[in-house]
């Protein structure tokens, strides 16, 4: 991912007043950057990992 796009995404995930779902979806995104495993940013994020390789 490009600087840019980081950017992008960690004001989408710091966003109150964007839709929950693009806000679940960039931290996820930012989560997975991190740790590329499914189960490691379920566990992060308090969701299943289905949740995460879904979106």
């Amino acid at each position: 991912m490009s600087d840019e796009e980081i950017a992008t995404l960690t004001t989408l995930s710091r966003s109150r007043i964007e839709l929950a779902s693009r806000v679940s979806r960039a931290q996820m995104l930012l989560a997975y950057r991190e740790n590329p495993s499914f189960c490691a940013v379920g566990q992060r994020l308090g969701v299943h990992h289905q949740t995460v390789q879904r979106r």
